[in-house]
């Protein structure tokens, strides 16, 4: 279940990583205004890096539940490590 959740959360900050990666990879220009075109291998990816950046206003939204998610995997890998330490 805490993998779903995770999965879930972390997905737009994923997504618009790999946006950037693309865009600076490309040399494209994007920005929020609107999707400009990219042509890569004759195939116009304009609207898709559009599309993966803007996942970055999800990514603030899903801060706190990133955090929230981060800290229990923390916490469970620090049970883990003490439970493998004292037995």
């Amino acid at each position: 279940m805490m993998l779903v959740v995770t999965a879930l959360v972390w997905t737009p900050a994923l997504l618009f990583a790999l946006g950037f990666a693309l865009v600076h990879l490309t040399g494209c220009r994007v920005d929020e205004a609107s999707a400009h075109p990219c042509l890569v291998a004759g195939i116009d990816i304009g609207g898709l890096l559009y599309a993966l950046m803007m996942m970055g206003w999800l990514v603030i939204l899903a801060l706190p539940f990133m955090l929230l998610t981060g800290l229990i995997w923390l916490g469970i890998g620090l049970r883990a490590l003490a439970s493998a330490w004292l037995s």
